[in-house]
């Protein structure tokens, strides 16, 4: 079985374990978007240089008997409109084509915090308006399971990285289905998490009484796991 077919829960097991690092997973996911992402289009921006990079200083610090965080040096794509400190935040439209947040949404500090690689930024409708992930600035986003129908919106790009094992996990935002329409349209487990429980700080705002972010996996477990990452007091 190759390595993007694990799930996240086994695949952390599997780095836990000292079976695999965090940089043997993390050039598997890389080498699928290379070889995949063309015809599928999830993805806005990876970085592979800093990805590995990332990858292997958590290897270096569970060497060094340091404590490794719950996410194990595990592969999270982000919706691209989260705020990154310094990447390039464009929630899919040429008006923020050069905005460089200075400074991280929570979701992304507590990702880091709980030693995340962060593999790259996904597509979504322009601004999160829209239902297809064809009305990004950037590009269009096919399903994976059939490259002429949509994977759905606006968190398309998140849903179809995880449905082409792009990327073990990814985080969405929801304001009115657009996590959990997605998800279902590519066959993966998304959650819109109740209001409150993630914080919303960071996020570049469509709806803020009903806009949340939340989790995209293979199946429960995995989105439970990263759910319990990112979850805590809405900022």
């Amino acid at each position: 079985m190759s390595i993007c077919a694990h799930s996240a829960t086994e695949l952390k097991n599997k780095i836990d374990s000292g079976e695999l690092s965090s940089a043997q997973v993390c050039r598997a996911f890389l080498d699928q978007i290379e070889r995949l992402d063309e015809s599928i289009g999830a993805f806005i921006q990876v970085d592979p240089d800093q990805v590995l990079r990332d990858a292997e200083a958590i290897d270096q610090k569970r060497q060094r008997g340091e404590l490794v965080g719950p996410l194990s040096g595990l592969p999270v794509a982000i919706k691209d409109n989260l705020c990154t400190q310094g990447q390039v935040t464009s929630c899919a439209s040429k008006m923020l084509a050069n905005f460089r947040p200075p400074y991280d949404a929570t979701v992304i500090a507590k990702l880091r915090a709980a030693d995340a690689v962060l593999i790259g930024k996904t597509n979504l409708d322009e601004f999160a308006m829209g239902g297809s992930t064809e009305n990004s600035a950037v590009k269009q986003t096919a399903n994976p399971w059939d490259v002429n129908r949509v994977p759905g919106g606006s968190s398309g790009g998140a849903a179809a990285c995880v449905a082409a094992k792009m990327a073990p996990l990814s985080l969405g935002t929801d304001t009115g289905g657009s996590i959990r329409q997605p998800a279902a349209f590519c066959g993966v487990t998304g959650l819109k998490p109740t209001y409150g429980r993630v914080s919303r700080y960071g996020l570049v705002a469509f709806a803020s009484s009903l806009d949340q972010i939340g989790p995209i996996a293979a199946n429960a477990d995995d989105a439970a796991l990263l759910l319990s990452a990112i979850a805590g007091h809405d900022a």
